[in-house]
């Protein structure tokens, strides 16, 4: 339905499938192969006990497909889904591919601001959505919400608590409906699924993939890492991430592994799954590491199956690694984008000195190098801008060319926007970034965003946003405030309150706030933001010591 909106030059595409990193295979083939060799085999199970194996998930999916055909979803319609890691979001990923939709998993944070701008951007048809999580219901908002999104025919409630129960109306597909016989709606070059990620812009951005971006995506990680069908996923992260949807979910389907899907982070349950499900590997972002390592330091867990861990979504602090391994967790490191799919990887075979000091190398088919603000090539050791290019790096963003234009040039290099060093064997280290973005445990917050609420504010004059350090998070929000009226004041409940009434996602508050009499600006008016990071940074270090 929606085209790249990048022209890719004909000669990469060419040179992808001479090299066997794209090919005619669709997602869609790689599941019916794990079907057909591994029908019995546990496919996917979730904190809440409920399993299906790789027979019984595409019954269901089959099921569900059932229900979006006679929806009318057609090859190239968006179907959206904004479920936590539960097993039924592998069954509405699969329906999916069942009937050629474009699938557009949905962080469960997003509340009916976020919510309407991305199903309007993506005219979504058909929006499945959990009915309670993490103490919030979610039917009031939907229901305000369908009259903003003319393109929505259907809404369907997942009640994950009266799962078992038949009167639920996702469990009704598998009564209603008669499994859809697989049919090829899809094609390899076709798009497969749009993730949105925050920018500094302020607005999300639909990121677009093919079945050959995601595919090769996978295979060069699996080669990397030795990931086979003897293997057992946990995933902490979530599914509307890159990480879970990619990793989470794909990865094993596509090998016929197992995956394990952990909705609500506890270092505690992660690391009795580890031990009961015998996983044998992990990811998330580094606050993640940080809680499994502190428990680990001080009780004795069953790990010996978990082959390693993998640690990205932000700069990881180095002194973790090392502390890990002396309690028998590997830690290695991980770097991409939503973009740019995790394309560089620390191989478990690396020295000491790698797995410690580096983000990796890149992955079989992608380039990478480091730029300066011309985008010329630096020398090794500088740092400057990461760039990479690959059979992996995403088709563009949804309906916004302009900005799509900005971050690739004419030869297919996308420009991250990270900071960054290479060394001479091609191993990179991530040392900061040029985007204006908080990430706060693994989520990217953009600023800008946070700033324009503020200023809604009936007592905000002037608001610059800024990430402050954290010790486990890495960065929380601060907002520096300049107020119309001292004499009425602001404080963080009141700006908390007004995020609430504006139905904004609670990862998005700010958890400190500033009030000062100016905001320090450029000549050209900019906000001096390094400025305020010092400020903040120097005002936490006064207050630790």
């Amino acid at each position: 339905m929606f085209a790249s909106t990048i022209n890719m030059n004909e000669s990469r595409k060419q040179y992808y499938r001479q090299n066997g990193y794209w090919g005619d295979a669709t997602l869609a083939d790689y599941w019916r192969m794990a079907v057909l060799s591994s029908p019995e085999k546990i496919a996917v199970m979730d904190l809440q006990g409920t399993s299906y194996t790789y027979a019984e998930l595409d019954d269901a999916a089959s099921r569900v497909a059932s229900f979006l055909h006679a929806a009318g979803i057609k090859s190239g319609d968006f179907v959206s889904f904004q479920l936590p890691g539960w097993s039924e979001f592998s069954i509405i990923y699969v329906a999916c591919l069942k009937v050629g939709a474009v699938a557009n998993p949905i962080l469960p944070c997003y509340r009916q601001e976020e919510l309407v701008y991305i199903l309007n951007k993506c005219e979504s048809k058909v929006f499945f959505f959990p009915s309670n999580y993490r103490r919030f219901t979610y039917l009031p908002m939907v229901q305000s919400l369908i009259p903003e999104v003319p393109s929505l025919k259907e809404v369907v409630v997942v009640d994950k608590e009266k799962m078992i129960d038949n009167d639920n109306p996702f469990k009704r597909f598998f009564r209603q409906y008669s499994p859809l016989p697989d049919n090829h709606v899809s094609r390899a070059d076709d798009l497969a699924a749009v993730l949105f990620t925050s920018g500094t812009d302020g607005a999300p951005k639909g990121v677009m993939f093919t079945h050959n971006n995601i595919i090769a995506s996978e295979k060069a990680f699996a080669a990397a890492l030795n990931f086979n069908y003897t293997d057992i996923m946990l995933m902490t992260a979530p599914m509307a991430h890159a990480t879970g949807f990619h990793h989470g979910v794909t990865l094993p389907f596509m090998y016929g592994a197992k995956s394990v899907l952990q909705d609500i982070f506890s270092a505690e349950t992660s690391l009795a799954l580890i031990a009961r499900e015998k996983c044998t590997c992990s990811m998330g972002a580094t606050p993640f590491v940080y809680d499994i390592l502190r428990l680990l330091q001080n009780k004795k867990y069953d790990i010996a199956s978990l082959r390693f861990f993998l640690c990205g979504g932000a700069p990881i602090p180095r002194h973790l690694v090392q502390e890990s391994m002396k309690v028998g967790l590997k830690v290695v490191g991980v770097y991409g984008s939503t973009e740019s799919v995790p394309h560089t990887v620390v191989r478990l075979h690396d020295s000491l000195e790698k797995v410690i000091q580096t983000d990796g190398a890149p992955v079989a088919g992608v380039e990478l190098k480091v730029v300066d603000a011309s985008r010329q090539i630096i020398p090794v050791g500088t740092e400057g801008e990461e760039a990479s290019r690959g059979p992996n790096v995403f088709m563009g963003y949804l309906k916004d060319s302009e900005l799509t234009a900005r971050v690739f040039d004419e030869e297919g290099w996308y420009y991250s926007g990270d900071l960054c060093t290479l060394d001479e064997d091609g191993y990179i280290r991530i040392t900061g970034r040029k985007k204006d973005v908080i990430i706060r445990g693994g989520e990217n917050i953009s600023s800008v965003e946070i700033e324009n609420i503020l200023l809604q504010m009936p007592n905000v004059y002037e608001a610059g946003v800024v990430g402050m350090p954290d010790p486990r998070l890495g960065e929380r929000t601060c907002a520096y405030l300049v107020l119309n009226d001292c004499d009425k004041g602001i404080d963080l409940e009141d700006v908390k309150k007004f995020f609430a009434e504006k139905g904004v996602a609670k990862c998005k508050y700010p958890e400190r706030i500033e009030i000062i009499d100016s905001l320090p600006r450029t000549a050209s008016g900019k906000i001096k933001k390094y400025v305020l990071r010092q400020d903040i940074k120097n005002k936490l270090t006064g207050i630790s010591q």
